[in-house]
């Protein structure tokens, strides 16, 4: 069981290998890809959203959204009923932007995608989905044992 939970932790971190390094190439830093690939789905989407899904620093994505906002890519609208958080919108300038930039990128996924499913089921979609959860629950558990554990002793 080791083995094949490191050949998927090691899949796993080769695909953000490759993002990571490509991102020099399209000149977008890998936290503005993740920015960017959340509001390129044309849905309003908060600064705190955007960090706890795509796992970017919210003073990342602070940054990055002041960026932006400033060179017209994006607006920022109040969420109502919260006094503090604003929904992120990409302008008409950020969608052409993100069309020009994600397109790349799309293609790129569109391809291998193709050549995965042409070879394995998108049942491998659905149990990478499910490990994720696990996971998520199998650390809860274990960090939930080790504390029982502290005050146990």
């Amino acid at each position: 069981m080791r083995e094949i939970a490191r050949r998927l932790m090691l899949a796993l971190y080769k695909i953000d290998e490759i993002y990571y390094m490509n991102e020099g190439k399209k000149k977008l830093a890998y936290s503005e890809l993740c920015v960017m690939y959340a509001l390129d789905d044309g849905k309003p989407h908060s600064q705190r959203e955007i960090s706890q899904e795509w796992l970017v620093p919210k003073t990342t994505v602070n940054t990055i959204v002041k960026k932006w906002e400033k060179e017209g890519l994006l607006t920022l609208t109040p969420i109502p009923e919260k006094r503090r958080e604003k929904y992120i919108i990409l302008t008409e300038s950020g969608r052409e932007y993100a069309k020009e930039f994600m397109g790349f990128i799309y293609r790129a996924e569109e391809k291998a995608l193709k050549r995965t499913l042409d070879k394995y089921s998108d049942e491998f979609i659905k149990g990478l989905e499910f490990f994720g959860e696990s996971l998520k629950e199998a650390f809860d558990e274990e960090f939930e044992k080790e504390e029982a554990d502290k005050t146990d002793k």
